[in-house]
C-alpha cells in the first residue's frame, strides 16, 4: 500500500478536473491511501461519496494568484504543511498549469505533471508577445520535471515549444466502464430526438461552429447542451434563431444518461487533450462526430471510427458528417476503447511507484 497525492486547481467542472477525481478513485479502489488536494475550495462535482480526504488549500478563488510567483510560493508552503499532516507520500500527481506552478516548488522526489491539453494548440492563435510569455512560463514549469502526456502527439508539441523536461511518457486517462454504464441506465425525461454537446462553454470549444453547423442540418433533431448557462451562449443561440431547437441543461452530475439517450455526440473544438466526453460517449454506445483537432480525437476515433472526424472550423463539413452519422448504423466495439479501461491504466501508473 502506497500513499498518493493528487493535486488540481479546483473541481469547478472541467474534464481535467474529472480526470483528477478518476486518478484519486483509481488509486483508492486499488487499496492505496489517497488525498486529493485543491488549490481552491470550489467543488461543482459531487464529492459526498468519496472515502478519501479532499483538502482545499484556500477557501476562495484566486486567493494568491494576483501575487504571481510569490503567490505560488505561498500555495506551495501551505501544500507542504498539509501533506505533512498525512505523513509521507510516495507519489504526487499534479493536474493543470495553475497546480503545476505550485507543485513545481514542492520538495518531493517523485512528482509527475499530467499534461491535459495541447499547449502548442493553445498558443497557436496568440499574439507573438503573448505566445512568447506563455511559452516561457511552460518552459519554466516543466524544465527538468517528469511529465505524463495523455496522447503521444503532445510529446511532439512539448518538443516544438522547446520544453526541456526530465522525462515524458504517455498514459491515457482512466475510465471506469462499469460505473459509467451503470449511471447511463438512469432514465431521462426527454421525449424528442437530440444530438448532444457536453463541453464547457469556452472559446476553444467553438460553439459558434457547432451552432452554425446545426443551422445547416437536414435532420430533424434538437441540440442538447450540457454546460453552464452563459449569457454569451444564449445570445449566440438567439442570434441564429435556434431558441426553439436548442436546450441548455446546465452542468449535470450524471451526464452519462443524457449521452446514452442521444442519437449522436458532437465535439467542435479547436484543441483538446484527450477529450473525456468522446470516450465516455463510446463507452455508453453513442456514436461521435468530432473535429480532428490537436490532440486526442484521432487517438480515440481511429480505424473504422476515423471517418467521423472533420476539419476544425468547418461548419459545412461538420453538418454534412452529422447528417451522415444520423442516417448510418455505427458499430462501437469494446476492443476499440479497451485501452482506456482503468485497470489497464493502473498498471502503467504503478510503474511510477
Amino acid at each position: 500500500m502506497k500513499q498518493v497525492a493528487i493535486v488540481v486547481t479546483n473541481l469547478a467542472g472541467s474534464g481535467a478536473e474529472k480526470i483528477a477525481i478518476s486518478q484519486a478513485k483509481l488509486f483508492y479502489e486499488k487499496g492505496h491511501k489517497v488525498v486529493l488536494f485543491l488549490l481552491e475550495d470550489i467543488k461543482t462535482y459531487d464529492i459526498s461519496s468519496f472515502d478519501f480526504p479532499v483538502v482545499s488549500l484556500t477557501n476562495k478563488k484566486d486567493t494568491y494568484k494576483f501575487l504571481g510567483k510569490l503567490g505560488d510560493k505561498i500555495y506551495a508552503n501551505i501544500l507542504q504543511k498539509k501533506m505533512k499532516e498525512f505523513g509521507k507520500f510516495d507519489l504526487v500527481l499534479s493536474n493543470l498549469p495553475r497546480a503545476d506552478r505550485v507543485v513545481k516548488l514542492l520538495s518531493h522526489p517523485n512528482k509527475y505533471f499530467v499534461i491535459h491539453t495541447s499547449y502548442k494548440g493553445e498558443l497557436a492563435n496568440f499574439s507573438k508577445a503573448r505566445f512568447q510569455k506563455k511559452q516561457k512560463l511552460y518552459q519554466y514549469i516543466y524544465k527538468d520535471e517528469n511529465l505524463i502526456t495523455i496522447t503521444d502527439a503532445m510529446i511532439q508539441d512539448l518538443d516544438d515549444l522547446d520544453i526541456k523536461y526530465k522525462s515524458v511518457k504517455t498514459i491515457y486517462n482512466p475510465f471506469d466502464f462499469e460505473y459509467i454504464r451503470s449511471k447511463a441506465q438512469e432514465s431521462v425525461d426527454i421525449d424528442y430526438d437530440y444530438i448532444i454537446s457536453a463541453s464547457a462553454f469556452r472559446e476553444q470549444k467553438r460553439y459558434d461552429v457547432l451552432l452554425d453547423a446545426f443551422m445547416l442540418l437536414k435532420s430533424d433533431v434538437k441540440l442538447l447542451i450540457l454546460a453552464k448557462k452563459d449569457s454569451k451562449l444564449i445570445e449566440m443561440i438567439e442570434q441564429r434563431g435556434l431558441s426553439h431547437r436548442v436546450e441548455i441543461l446546465g452542468f449535470q452530475q450524471n451526464p452519462y444518461k443524457y449521452i446514452k439517450n442521444a442519437k449522436l455526440l458532437v465535439l467542435s473544438s479547436d484543441r483538446e487533450g484527450l477529450p473525456t466526453v468522446i470516450i465516455e460517449s463510446l463507452i455508453v454506445g453513442t456514436p461521435v462526430v468530432s473535429t480532428d483537432c490537436p490532440t486526442g480525437p484521432k487517438d480515440i476515433l481511429n480505424g473504422e471510427l476515423s471517418k467521423w472526424l472533420v476539419p476544425t472550423g468547418d461548419s459545412k463539413a461538420l453538418a454534412s458528417k452529422i447528417d451522415e452519422a444520423l442516417s448510418t448504423y455505427i458499430q462501437i466495439d469494446d476492443e476499440s476503447i479497451e485501452r482506456f479501461n482503468k485497470d489497464k491504466i493502473y498498471e502503467q501508473f504503478m510503474k511510477l511507484l
